[in-house]
C-alpha cells in the first residue's frame, strides 16, 4: 500500500512538472504569436501607406495626362480652324 502511494505521488509530481512545462511553453507561444501579430500589423500598415502614396501619384499622373490631351485637342482644333482660313 505504501509503495502504491509513493508511485501515485511520483506520478502526480511528474504530471505536475509536465503541466508546468506545458504552461511555460504555451506562455512562450502566446508571446511569440503576439509579437508576430504586432509585426504583421506594422508591415500591413506600412504597405497600406505605400499603396496610398502610389495611388496618389498615379492619380496625379492621370490628371496631368488628361490636361495634356485636352490641350493637344484644343491645339489640333485651332490648327484646323486657322488652316481653313
Amino acid at each position: 500500500m505504501k509503495s502504491e502511494l509513493e508511485d501515485s505521488m511520483d506520478t502526480t509530481a511528474a504530471a505536475q512538472e509536465l503541466r508546468q512545462k506545458r504552461e511555460v511553453e504555451v506562455t512562450e507561444l502566446k508571446k511569440q504569436l503576439e509579437d508576430a501579430t504586432r509585426s504583421h500589423d506594422t508591415q500591413l500598415q506600412d504597405l497600406r501607406h505605400k499603396h496610398t502614396q502610389q495611388l496618389e501619384q498615379i492619380n496625379e499622373q492621370l490628371d496631368q495626362n488628361k490636361k495634356v490631351r485636352l490641350i493637344e485637342k484644343q491645339k489640333s482644333k485651332l490648327r484646323l480652324y486657322y488652316s481653313a482660313l
